[in-house]
C-alpha cells in the first residue's frame, strides 16, 4: 500500500502526523484487513494522480520495490523503497503512521508540507493490493493518487483493469495512468543500464541515392527474421497502439503493446512498419486505398503501366504497396516492366 507517492515523494517524507487529515475514514478500506499478512516486499506497477507535479515528471517510470516492517512501536510501519530516480538506483526510508481504521495510513510530506490519507481498499496479501491517497497541503491545495502493488513484477491483466475502473471511480481520466516497465530489480548507488540501440540495416533492393527517398533515415530496422514475428504485447499491462507487420499479406497492422518486453516486430507508425519490413515484393500488390476517407497522398507502383503514380490512401488497412515519396516508391520497385511470365524485373 504504503508505497503511495513513493518513486516521486519519498525523498521527501518527514516526521509523521495527522495534521488536517480527517479524523473519520472517506473510504471503505478492506474488510477484516490484517496488517501482518500486509507486510513484506511489493512492487509498485502502476499509478495514477491528479498531482500537477506527478503528471509532468511520470517519465519514463520503472517499477520500484518496497518491503515493509513492523517497528518498535505498535503505530508505526517502517518502510523502505528501492527504485530508480534520475537514472541511479536509491533506497529511500520512511515511516508510516496506522489509525484507528484498519487499512488507513496517514504520513506526512515535509518537502511540500503536506498529509497523505491512503486507504487500502482492496487487497488479497499473496498477490496485488489497490491503493487510494489523498493529499493536502496546508494551504488548501488537494490531489488524488491511485497505486496498484504486487507482490511480482507481473500481474495479470484483470487486475490492470480492475487498477482502471478504480481510477475512474475516483474520477480520474485514463490520461493520468502510469503502467510501469518492468526493467528489473536495482541495486542502490548503481546507475541505470542504457538501452541499447539498434542500428537499422539495409534492405536488399534497388539503391538509392542516399540524400533521398526513404530508407536512410528510418531508425532501428528490426532485420528480416524480426518482421516475420508474430505480435507480442509483452507481459505489461500498457494499452499502447502499436504496428507489426504481417508478412503473410505484407502488410502492418494495429495491435496493443502492453509497454514492456515483447518483441522487435512492434513500430509506433505504420510508415516506420512499412519502411522496416516492406520488401519489393510489394509492388506486386494491387493498388488499395483501404476503406477510411482520410485521403492522403501517396505513392503506388501501378503494374498496368510499370511506374510509380500518385493516389488517395484512405489512412487505414490497405496494403504494402504504399509509399510516402515517389522517390520511395522507385527506390522499393525500381523502374519496373513486365515480362512474358508477369513478373518484374528491377533495371538500375
Amino acid at each position: 500500500m504504503m508505497r503511495v507517492v513513493l518513486v516521486f515523494l519519498l525523498p521527501f517524507l518527514g516526521l509523521l502526523h495527522a495534521g488536517p487529515l480527517p479524523d473519520e475514514p472517506v473510504l471503505q478500506t478492506q474488510e477484516n484487513f490484517d496488517v501482518n499478512r500486509f507486510m513484506g516486499k511489493w512492487y509498485d506497477i502502476a499509478t495514477a494522480s491528479t498531482c500537477p507535479w506527478l503528471k509532468r515528471h511520470k517519465g519514463d517510470a520503472a517499477i520500484g520495490s518496497m518491503e515493509l516492517q513492523t517497528s518498535g512501536s505498535t503505530q508505526i510501519i517502517s518502510m523502505t523503497h528501492i527504485g530508480l530516480r534520475h537514472g541511479t538506483c536509491k533506497s529511500i526510508s520512511g515511516e508510516y503512521q496506522l489509525t484507528k481504521t484498519p487499512g488507513r495510513f496517514h504520513y506526512h510530506v515535509a518537502k511540500w508540507n503536506a498529509d497523505v490519507d491512503s486507504y487500502v481498499v482492496h487487497t488479497n496479501y499473496d498477490e496485488y493490493a489497490l491503493v487510494v491517497m489523498y493529499k493536502q497541503k496546508t494551504g488548501g491545495e488537494k490531489s488524488t493518487s491511485v497505486k496498484l502493488y504486487g507482490r511480482t513484477m507481473q500481474l495479470r491483466p484483470t487486475l490492470i483493469e480492475d487498477f482502471k475502473t478504480l481510477v475512474a471511480e475516483q474520477g480520474m481520466s485514463e490520461d493520468t495512468i502510469v503502467i510501469k516497465k518492468n526493467k528489473g530489480e536495482c541495486v542502490p548507488g548503481e546507475q541505470a543500464t542504457p538501452e541499447p540501440q539498434i542500428q537499422r540495416a539495409r534492405r536488399n533492393v534497388v539503391v538509392a541515392p542516399p540524400e533521398e527517398g526513404s530508407g536512410d533515415d528510418t531508425p532501428m530496422f528490426k532485420g528480416p527474421e524480426a518482421c516475420k514475428a508474430e505480435p507480442d504485447s509483452g507481459p505489461c499491462f500498457g494499452m499502447l497502439q502499436r504496428f507489426h507487420y504481417n508478412s503473410s499479406i505484407m502488410t502492418c497492422q494495429l495491435f496493443t503493446f502492453g509497454g514492456c518486453m515483447g518483441n522487435q516486430n512492434n513500430f509506433e507508425t505504420e510508415k516506420e512498419c512499412l519502411q522496416s519490413c516492406r520488401t519489393e515484393a510489394a509492388c506486386r500488390l494491387p493498388m488499395d486505398a483501404g476503406p477510411c476517407k482520410a485521403f492522403l497522398d501517396l505513392w503506388a507502383f501501378d503494374s498496368s503501366v510499370g511506374k510509380c503514380v500518385s493516389f488517395k490512401y484512405g489512412g487505414c488497412k490497405g496494403n504494402g504497396n504504399k509509399f510516402y515519396s515517389q522517390k520511395e516508391c522507385e527506390e522499393y520497385c525500381g523502374v519496373m516492366m513486365r515480362n512474358g511470365d508477369d513478373e518484374f524485373l528491377t533495371v538500375n
